[in-house]
């Protein structure tokens, strides 16, 4: 059954409860009564499909929506008609009708429609789509490209089963479901060589970005895993996987850099009337026994030997 919304609040709250808890936003001020929106949705067997309309809007999933349920799931939302560009995974796409992406509920994400639009979206428990495929988080927040035949026939199945949805029987969406996980599984690992470019240096785009961030802000107190990942609107366990190929903590490389400051500033003899409590200060130490302890372990010398050495 179809449900017609006239109001934003009560978008937001039928939105929240049928796939997750988010929030919504007009694009432009709406007047009293303009807002128009409609939204279904049907159990097949194991998973279920959604067919959702409405006026231009911004929806955000947060990181506080994201701490207020627990239950993990894949929304593979197929654009139908109108645009929508979407911010997730540390990645940025834009939709037109026919393609899709693939979004993690358990991770921050915006959605923008400029425009009315439709889409339907398919939910599934992240644990289901992962037994069936080892990696889906590789291709979270990339667009789906409906240019891609195995992604086009996908497209079209799943707009023709929203169009039809309410006449089928149970047996019959029991079927339609296993057809659909069934297109979706080769899809995605059908992607998995002509966008392997894509999948590997997205991260690696992103991680450097976060690395100049980081740098920019070395010597200010607040940076940390916390900080980053609030500047960067992205989970933690996003961040800490990112820099997992680093092989190298967040909070450790933060450390590093901070180190190899003050070594320079210690070894520098312009430097030598601040004291090593203020040099350590400046480059973002705020426990100085900490720091002594963490700059003796890098360079086997506590920081006012290292200052008599260069003197």
């Amino acid at each position: 059954m179809t449900t017609l919304i006239t109001s934003l609040d009560s978008f937001n709250h039928e939105i929240s409860n049928s796939f997750c808890p988010m929030s919504c936003s007009a694009v432009s001020p709406l007047k009293k009564d303009q807002f128009n929106a409609s939204l279904s949705s049907k159990r097949l067997n194991r998973f279920s499909l959604a067919h959702v309309s409405s006026n231009p809007l911004v929806a955000k999933r947060s990181k506080l929506d994201i701490a207020r349920v627990t239950d993990a799931y894949y929304l593979i939302k197929f654009q139908l008609t109108g645009n929508c560009s979407t911010k997730h995974y540390g990645r940025e796409a834009r939709l037109a009708p026919g393609d899709f992406v693939i979004c993690s509920s358990s991770e921050p994400y915006q959605l923008e429609f400029q425009t009315s639009y439709q889409q339907a979206v398919f939910a599934m428990p992240q644990l289901a789509l992962q037994e069936m495929f080892q990696t889906p988080d590789d291709y979270l927040g990339l667009r789906m490209a409906n240019e891609e035949p195995t992604n086009g026939m996908l497209a079209q199945f799943v707009y023709s089963l929203s169009q039809r949805i309410d006449k089928l029987n149970p047996e019959a969406l029991q079927s339609m479901e296993a057809n659909l996980v069934d297109l979706l599984i080769t899809s995605l690992k059908n992607q998995k060589n002509s966008h392997k470019k894509i999948i590997e240096s997205s991260p690696e785009q992103h991680l450097q970005r976060i690395k100049r961030m980081i740098n920019m802000h070395i010597k200010d107190f607040r940076l940390s895993v916390n900080f980053i990942a609030q500047t960067e609107n992205i989970s933690k366990r996003y961040l800490h996987m990112l820099f997992k190929s680093q092989n190298i903590s967040v909070s450790k490389y933060i450390q590093q850099l901070r180190l190899e400051g003050c070594y320079k500033d210690l070894t520098n003899t312009e430097f030598n009337h601040i004291s090593v409590s203020n040099v350590a200060l400046a480059w973002g130490f705020g426990d100085l026994s900490h720091f002594n302890r963490c700059f003796k372990g890098q360079y086997s010398h506590t920081p006012r030997q290292i200052r008599l050495q260069s003197v």
